[in-house]
């Protein structure tokens, strides 16, 4: 019996950890579609380092994107109503202004605006 249930834990945690990335989804207008269905869940850059959005059926809910460390460097809320709530941080994870990473950080500014651009294109 035992051994018919660890193979089939295996094969769930293997399905568990699949990560969306940007080149598996597509757009019906704003929502953006995984599999033929509105996505709810994490959609990940093809590196699987350098951003993360999460969707809730299909609408963009937070976007993140990371410094090489690992640690969050943009992270954006997305409100129904309103401007976008944003924090923009050093790689030590202090607070920053948007003027100052744009010259710091000009690498990961540069893969943001790629990334945009590859978005556009779907």
């Amino acid at each position: 019996m035992l051994t018919f249930f660890l193979p089939l834990l295996a094969l769930a945690f293997i399905a568990c950890g699949k990560r969306v990335h940007i080149d598996e989804i597509s757009f019906r207008g704003d929502i953006v579609i995984y599999e033929g269905a509105p996505y709810t869940g994490d959609i990940w850059t093809e590196d699987e380092s350098t951003g993360r959005f999460r969707t809730e059926t299909g609408i963009l809910r937070s976007l993140t994107f990371y410094h090489r460390n690992g640690k969050e460097a943009i992270t954006m809320q997305v409100s129904e109503q309103g401007a976008p709530h944003t924090e923009i941080f050093d790689e030590q994870g202090q607070p920053m202004d948007m003027m100052t990473f744009q010259t710091k950080y000009a690498d990961i500014w540069i893969k943001m605006a790629m990334i945009q651009g590859e978005l556009m294109m779907k």
